[in-house]
């Protein structure tokens, strides 16, 4: 994500930026899209998948302007940002009828596939075995949005229990719950592939 800056001179906060976009200062939300643009595409591509990111994260910045009166300064902008960015994405989620894209594994993934059965005797080689995230990341894409979305923004985001919830609106204890759901169905999903492998071969 790039340090906040520009405006011709030191940091200026988001809260004056905010401030000054209220005003009808179009460089000042220019600024604030500039500076969380990768923190916004990021959330899109790991929920919705790559293919469809930048328009959800377009999506995300203009409702995120349109509601900017509604931001009061209760959390930091950028969390206010990111409950919108994943609120966008899972509308995106409902609303599309085709087939989910497979989401990106990235480098927090390791400790959702060390949680997946394995099949060999070292569950740390699989992590690092290509086909084996392939069937990770195709057997996320095909969760429900919200197990998905809970699955993607704990594991791959790496955000705590709190932030999670937070972003989804939901209880903590109901995040644990989809949690615990959406390991069961991966295992499940994991488990039914390697069985359909092991009938092919």
């Amino acid at each position: 994500m790039p340090a906040p800056g520009g405006m011709n001179g030191p940091a200026v906060s988001d809260r004056d930026l905010v401030a000054r976009a209220l005003g009808g200062d179009d460089s000042a939300y220019a600024e604030l899209v500039s500076r969380y643009a990768d923190l916004v595409h990021t959330i899109a591509a790991r929920i919705v998948g790559e293919a469809d990111a930048e328009d959800v994260a377009q999506e995300a910045f203009v409702r995120a302007h349109g509601a900017l009166a509604g931001f009061r300064g209760d959390s930091k902008f950028s969390s206010w940002l990111y409950r919108i960015a994943v609120n966008r994405s899972l509308t995106h989620l409902k609303r599309r009828r085709r087939r989910p894209e497979p989401v990106d594994l990235g480098p927090g993934a390791d400790g959702l596939a060390l949680t997946l059965p394995s099949r060999g005797p070292d569950p740390e080689r699989l992590v690092l075995d290509d086909e084996f995230r392939r069937r990770v990341r195709r057997a996320v894409g095909a969760l429900p949005p919200r197990y998905r979305a809970a699955v993607t923004l704990f594991y791959l985001e790496e955000r705590n229990y709190a932030e999670v919830a937070g972003a989804l609106g939901i209880p903590v204890n109901t995040l644990k719950t989809h949690l615990h759901r959406a390991r069961a169905m991966l295992r499940e999903a994991l488990a039914d592939e390697a069985s359909e492998r092991g009938r092919n071969e």
